[in-house]
């Protein structure tokens, strides 16, 4: 009686195992059959003629008899005095393109929030349309060139010119030399720690401080100043 039970139970057990082996062949098959395998995507190579992008470099910025002379990019070192005129009235300060979170400065022009007329929604267009391709701009070189996305307080206005000149070039050049690949956003950033150097040079008086932060941070210039900015836009492109 014991054995024919054993047996009947190695019976049912193979019947099993036999069972579960094939039923998951088939689990298998059905999965293969769902979702194929997807060809490995080789990346590609970049092959660069470095010899000849330095070449360019030199001839270009350092030779003596260079196609980009220093006249192109600064005014014997010194920044250009900005003084304007717009709708009859003349401004000593320039000033820089921002959105709604900067406080209303002469040297930030935002856009009208609630324009109510015409005249200032084309403005506000316009202004939001400039200042989105300079953040584009930045928003490429920063993901390429990590020292431009640490904080430069404390390098020279000098410095932070050639800083500024040198990853445009840089920039300029890979987009040279990679004209005609395929790629997608491949920048070759890597994380450093480049930091700002420090300088000590004599700061401007007291009083000239206070006197030029007064005059940045004058609220009624900057009203007039975005008037005068709106009626000029009009007249220009109504």
């Amino acid at each position: 009686m014991s054995s024919s039970s054993s047996s009947s139970d190695g019976i049912e057990g193979e019947l099993i195992a036999a069972f579960q082996a094939e039923y998951e062949e088939e689990m298998l098959n059905e999965e293969e059959e769902e979702e194929p395998r997807r060809p490995r995507r080789r990346r590609e190579v970049i092959r660069r003629d470095r010899l000849g992008a330095h070449d360019r470099l030199f001839e270009d910025y350092f030779a003596d008899d260079c196609n980009y002379p220093p006249s192109f990019f600064r005014r014997r070192g010194e920044a250009p005095v900005v003084n304007f005129t717009v709708n009859g009235h003349e401004y000593n300060y320039g000033y820089y393109l921002a959105d709604g979170i900067y406080p209303s400065w002469p040297v930030f022009m935002k856009g009208v929030t609630l324009p109510q007329s015409e005249k200032q929604r084309m403005f506000t267009a316009a202004q939001s349309a400039w200042r989105k391709d300079v953040e584009c701009a930045f928003g490429v070189l920063k993901a390429r060139f990590n020292i431009l996305a640490v904080p430069g307080r404390s390098y020279s206005r000098r410095t932070l010119g050639l800083i500024m000149r040198a990853c445009v070039i840089l920039h300029n050049m890979i987009i040279d030399d990679e004209r005609g690949t395929n790629l997608e956003h491949n920048y070759e950033t890597v994380e450093s720690n480049v930091g700002p150097a420090i300088h000590h040079h004599a700061p401007p008086s007291l009083a000239a401080r206070i006197q030029m932060d007064n005059e940045m941070r004058d609220s009624p210039v900057y009203t007039q100043l975005q008037q005068d900015l709106i009626e000029h836009v009009w007249a220009h492109n109504a």
